[in-house]
Formats: C-alpha cells, sequence, structure tokens
C-alpha cells in the first residue's frame, strides 16, 4: 500500500506543475497515469475504501499546492478548500477502483476484442473525469478551477477543442489518451515476459483521435483568423491598489486621484501617439491612422463612492463618483465602464436615499455618451468573500472570516439576476456585452446563459489583489480564456491587481506588462479587439455542458452493470 501512496502523491504533485506559477502544461498529460496504477492495482475487498482514498491523497496533495496562493488571506482556507475539492477526485478513484477497473478481469479474445475493451474502459474513465469537473464546477455554487483542460491555455492548438465540449471535455480527451497508455504499457510488459510483440489497434486509434483534435485546432485557428470583424479600442487602466483581503489599504481619495492620474496620462500618451503619425503621414505622403479610445474600462469597484438605484431603474451617485467621472469626460471622448458598489434606493421628492436595510450589488456600471446609465449585478457570488452561508444563524462564521482574514466584514452582496447582455453601439456598429465580475469569467454557465446570435464582446471587470503577487491572477486569466474560446466572442479584461488585456476568439491574448514582463504593475494599455460581424456558432454554444453530463452518468450506469453482471457470472 506504500506504494501506492507514493504513486498517488507523486500524481498530485506532477499535476500542480501543470498551471501556473510552473505552467508546464505537458504533465496533465501524464499526471493521471501514477493515480491510475495504484487504483487499478488495489487488492482484496475493501477497493472502494482505498480507491477512494488514494484518490482523496492525489485530490488534496494537487489543490494545496495549485491554491497555496489562497494562504495570502487565510491558511485555514487553504486546508478547508483542498479537502472539499479533494472529494472529486476521491470519488472518482473510487469508482475506477471497482466499476471501471480494467484489470480486475483477466483480458480475453483476440487482438481486436482487447483493444477495444481497452478503448471501452479508457473512454468510461475519461467521460467520468469530466462529469466529476462539471460537478466540482457546479455543486455549492461551484469552483471548477484548473481542470485538466485548463493546462492547455498556452497550446492554441489543442484549446481550440474547448469549443465542442467545453473546457471538461478538453479534459476528458486528455485522460483517455492516458487510461489507453497505462492499460498499453501494462500489455507489452506482459508480451515482453512471454517473448511476443503484438499490434495494439487501441493505441493507433488514440493517436488518431488525438491527430483529429490537432487538426481541428489547426482548422479553427484559420476560421478564427480569417473571420469579418471590425474593431473596438479599449483603454485598459490597471492601479493595483494593496490591500488586505477585501480591505484597500489607500484612502478613497488616494484612489480617485490615482484613477484621474492615470486616465489623464494615458490620453496625454494617445495624443503623442496620434502626432507621430500625422508627422509620419505627411513625411511619407501616405495616411496614417489616427487611433482614439472608444472605450475606457476601469476595474471591479474601482472607484469607492456607491451607485444609488431606486425601483423604477431611477439612479444617483456619491459625489466622488461624480467628480472623478467628470474627470474622465474631459479627459477623452469615450464610453465609460467600470466596476461600483451599487445600493438600493427609494426616490424622496427630487433626491434619491438609500433604502432602509438595503440591498447591495457589485455591479458592473456603463455609462455611454448621451445614453442612460446600463448596469449589471453579480449573480455568482463567492463564499466566504462576497457573503458568509448562514452568517445570521451561525455568527462564528463570521469571527472565523475575520480572524483569518484579518479584516471585518462589512455585510453581504445580494446576487443579481439578469441575463440580457447589455447593448452598445460603437462608431455605428451594434454589438452586445457578455458582462462578467471578478471569477464569474471562470464559470462557463454563467457567460453563456448571455449568449445571443449577434455581434458580442465578453467583459470582466476584477480583483485579485485579495491575494497579493502570487500565482492566483495568472491561474485565474488561464482559466478564464476559454470562454473566449468556448463561445466564440473576444473578451476584454480589466483588473486591480491582476491580469489586464485582451482575448481573441481564438483564445490569444494580449496583455498589460510593465519593462520586467510582470502583469502586477500600475499603468495603462490601450488595446484593440476584434468583433465578428457574424456570429460564429459553436457545438459548446448550442449544448454547453449537457454531452459532458449525460456521458458521465452514462458511462457509470453502464460499468456499473457490467461489473454486477460480472460478478455474478463469477
Amino acid at each position: 500500500m506504500i506504494r501506492k501512496i507514493l504513486l498517488a502523491f507523486a500524481g498530485g504533485i506532477i499535476l500542480s506543475l501543470a498551471f501556473p506559477q510552473v505552467d508546464w502544461g505537458v504533465m496533465a498529460w501524464i499526471a493521471l497515469m501514477p493515480l491510475m496504477i495504484a487504483v487499478w492495482t488495489i487488492k482484496g475487498p475493501k477497493r472502494k475504501r482505498n480507491g477512494f482514498l488514494l484518490g482523496y491523497l492525489f485530490g488534496f496533495t494537487f489543490f494545496a499546492i495549485n491554491l497555496f496562493w489562497l494562504s495570502s488571506v487565510s491558511w485555514l482556507g487553504v486546508v478547508v478548500l483542498a479537502g472539499y475539492l479533494a472529494l472529486y477526485p476521491a470519488l472518482w478513484a473510487m469508482c475506477s477502483a471497482v466499476w471501471l477497473n480494467p484489470w480486475l478481469q483477466p483480458e480475453v479474445g483476440g487482438l481486436w476484442r482487447q483493444s477495444f475493451r481497452a478503448l471501452s474502459y479508457a473512454f468510461g474513465n475519461a467521460a467520468l473525469w469530466a462529469f466529476s469537473e462539471w460537478l466540482r464546477g457546479w455543486m455549492l455554487t461551484g469552483f471548477g478551477w484548473n481542470g485538466l483542460g485548463v493546462a492547455m491555455h498556452d497550446q492554441a492548438v489543442m484549446a481550440q477543442c474547448a469549443d465542442v465540449f467545453g473546457v471538461a471535455g478538453l479534459s476528458g480527451l486528455m485522460l483517455m489518451v492516458q487510461a489507453v497508455l497505462v492499460q498499453l504499457g501494462r500489455r507489452m510488459h506482459g508480451e515482453a515476459q512471454l517473448g511476443k510483440k503484438r499490434a495494439h489497434p487501441d493505441f493507433g486509434i488514440t493517436a488518431m483521435l488525438v491527430t483529429a483534435a490537432f487538426l481541428y485546432g489547426v482548422r479553427q485557428l484559420s476560421i478564427c483568423g480569417n473571420k469579418e470583424c471590425f474593431g473596438i479600442n479599449v483603454l485598459l487602466v490597471q492601479l493595483n491598489v494593496p490591500q488586505e483581503a477585501a480591505r484597500q489599504t489607500w484612502t478613497a481619495e488616494e484612489i480617485h486621484q490615482a484613477y484621474e492620474e492615470e486616465v489623464a496620462k494615458a490620453m496625454t500618451n494617445v495624443e503623442a501617439n496620434n502626432q507621430l503619425s500625422l508627422e509620419k503621414s505627411a513625411a511619407q505622403e501616405k495616411e496614417m491612422p489616427l487611433i482614439y479610445p472608444d472605450w475606457l474600462v476601469l476595474p471591479e469597484v474601482a472607484l469607492t463612492g456607491r451607485l444609488m438605484t431606486t425601483a423604477n431603474n431611477e439612479h444617483g451617485m456619491w459625489m466622488e463618483n461624480e467628480i472623478s467621472i467628470e474627470a474622465f469626460r474631459q479627459a477623452g471622448n469615450f464610453d465609460i465602464l467600470l466596476g461600483m458598489a451599487e445600493l438600493e434606493a427609494v426616490s424622496n421628492g427630487s433626491n434619491l436615499t438609500i433604502a432602509e436595510d438595503p440591498k447591495a450589488w457589485n455591479s458592473l456600471v456603463v455609462l455611454p455618451q448621451g445614453s442612460p446609465l446600463l448596469s449589471y449585478r453579480k449573480k455568482h457570488l463567492v463564499m466566504f468573500g462576497e457573503y458568509i452561508p448562514l452568517v445570521d444563524e451561525l455568527p462564528w462564521l463570521k469571527q472565523i472570516y475575520e480572524q483569518q482574514a484579518g479584516a471585518t466584514f462589512d455585510g453581504a452582496f445580494s446576487a443579481g439576476t439578469a441575463t440580457a447582455p447589455l447593448p452598445m453601439t460603437v462608431r455605428n456598429e451594434k454589438l452586445s456585452i457578455i458582462p462578467s465580475i471578478c471569477f464569474e469569467d471562470t464559470v462557463p454557465r454563467e457567460t453563456r446563459s448571455f449568449l445571443r446570435q449577434e455581434p458580442q464582446v465578453i467583459v470582466n471587470v476584477t480583483n485579485d489583489g485579495w491575494f497579493k503577487q502570487t500565482a492566483a491572477a495568472a491561474q485565474h486569466f488561464a482559466n478564464a480564456k476559454f470562454r473566449a474560446i468556448e463561445l466564440r466572442r473576444p473578451m476584454i479584461r480589466c483588473s486591480n491587481t491582476g491580469v489586464t488585456g485582451v482575448v481573441s476568439i481564438s483564445g490569444h491574448s494580449t496583455i498589460l506588462l510593465d519593462e520586467k514582463g510582470s502583469h502586477f504593475m500600475r499603468g495603462s494599455g490601450l488595446f484593440e479587439v476584434k468583433v465578428p460581424r457574424q456570429a460564429a456558432i459553436s457545438t459548446y454554444q448550442i449544448w454547453g455542458d449537457i454531452p459532458v453530463i449525460m456521458a458521465g452518468l452514462l458511462a457509470w450506469v453502464v460499468f456499473f452493470v457490467r461489473y454486477r453482471i460480472t460478478t455474478r457470472k463469477n
């Protein structure tokens, strides 16, 4: 059993290397093989228990290393979250050890029968693993962070497969390859001992499957590159305001002044670049384009003042916000998109006042020129960040949060309910915004709910400053990039501390970096976003996670019944 424990432990370590900060994505293609060997070789009557324990050790090792950045807020959080998330690979390993174990019965039959058997077990394990990743992203509001497929975030060709069955489907493909290789290795070892050599059609079919996925990725990259698009110029501003848990350490005055200064500085750079273009035009007698931002985008809860909204959709804003927004208007001629805290208000004649015991929302606010204000209220709230479950019934949870985070809990946000995208017009081009706040960009079903067959762009405002300069920001961005691939919609992303930039419909990203190549910086960038005029339609857009759910449940049922029938015969 010691050898099996070491295999599970090693597998967890190997998988942790596939994601930022190390980011060796290739490791995700081999990380599950040690665990498979461990659980498939369990003997005796306690396969379920031992399989579960080995899977739990694998999962806890992986998540404790992978989510170590959470220790910047709470050491207890690392242990609790890793302990919970480890349940999913544990349940998969338990099922794999008993009902989806290809080594419980001897391999019989001819060459093709053995190969088909190996492929069927590999597919069953892969489908169940993909289902477990989906389940992890759904249960208790979901935390689907860093599934196997996310390791392909910088492997553009293989990542394109995510538009078929989502990133969980890509994870299933990667696990299926590993399941075939483990079974193949065992057969080849046995053949070597007997001095026999045989063909292995299951390996050939698997190689063809991977090749097909690769060629599909090449084709999709070509299609994405040839789409007719129109451009949006977006000015993204990142302050990198330091904070302790939810509490920013700068004063409200410092934050507002800093944003005003950065926007003014950015527009000065825009004017300087356009002046250079004019000089080149005169020198070369060739017209050079002048580039001005269409949108100014600021991060999540960028300004400290509140937006007040009544039930009749009347709006009012705190004075410090109005002053800063007026400064932005003076700096440039653009629409403004920014994160803001929104409060429930009531109308009192010509004035708005905060309602008694008001609801509060974490909102994305859009301020178009000459048009009414638009807002989106965050739907997918962060547990123990934006709300504490059962805090009124269990007040000690608040005490634990405050002790671990070193900050007071000032109350919970309410969840929004909207699924309608925000309509916009840019230089006579009509489009809509798929709004997203914080880690909603890691939840595929939330982004997909705003999908319409029209030109669209995903806009995410976020703040990873809770976790300081750790791997959290890079991991967050790696997960977010797949929304652009799955839905074939470009993404604009603006963060306080984190990764700020744009992502194309093929998943290629351009991000804001300082002279040292770090995304932990204060500054701004002017980016062009290419929006397809004809919205693409992908399999994932149509079916969402239904194929992954159905394949996982069907695989478990089929192999459970198969196991029971085989057991009764013996």
